[in-house]
């Protein structure tokens, strides 16, 4: 039997195993009250949740701020390993915020 045929005849029982279970516990979650209405505390947690977001991306840009100026200093002094670091931290950023979310969509 081919490969394909084996890993369809496999993974097809597994799709619709998830797919039911998935649609039951939904129906469940309809059966405890959650139609998508917010709580009447909402507006906190929702506050809470964006200061939480807003630390995070200061203190990403901090870190990202501090970086580049140890690479900028290491420019300065003359350092042979700066533009591999550079090219190393542009990299990692590209992946954080290009590659990763792409791959996750």
């Amino acid at each position: 039997m081919p490969r394909l045929a084996l890993l369809a005849r496999l993974l097809l029982p597994a799709a619709l195993t998830v797919t039911a279970a998935t649609a039951l516990s939904l129906a469940a979650l309809r059966g405890a009250g959650l139609n998508g209405t917010p709580p009447p505390n909402a507006t906190i947690i929702k506050k809470l949740i964006d200061d939480l977001t807003a630390n995070w991306i200061w203190l990403i840009g901090t870190g990202a701020g501090l970086v580049l100026i140890i690479l900028a200093g290491l420019f300065m002094v003359g350092s042979r390993s700066a533009p591999d670091w550079l090219f190393k931290v542009i990299g990692g950023v590209l992946l954080i915020l290009v590659v990763i979310p792409t791959a996750l969509a």
